[in-house]
């Protein structure tokens, strides 16, 4: 046993994310991998645009994110609520919230 307390396992996976902070500020991000449950998304600097303001995120903070392109069937993809779950010098880790997903038009 390794004490891995997943419940989802975690996929390696590059995906470029918008990710919009309470203030309305909207950052651009990829992701290094994602599960079912969360994913890690990572900036390339510190000094990028808007990663300030996701630096002085908290736990339990949340975000509003949302994949770039289309979906297969041609339809904007989801908007999805996540929560903070740590912040590191290269990105942030996020837990989601499935159940506040909200359809990808505005």
């Amino acid at each position: 046993m390794t004490g891995e307390r997943r419940r989802h396992p975690r996929i390696p996976m590059t995906v470029e994310v918008e990710a919009q902070c309470e203030g309305g500020e909207k950052v651009t991000l990829t992701t290094n991998d994602i599960s079912g449950g969360g994913a890690f998304l990572q900036w390339e600097s510190a000094d990028s645009p808007g990663v300030g303001s996701l630096m002085r995120l908290g736990t339990d903070d949340e975000l509003m994110l949302q994949v770039f392109g289309m979906l297969g069937d041609g339809g904007a993809p989801p908007r999805v609520r996540a929560q903070v779950i740590r912040v590191m010098e290269d990105g942030i880790a996020v837990r989601f919230e499935p159940e506040d997903m909200e359809s990808g038009s505005e």
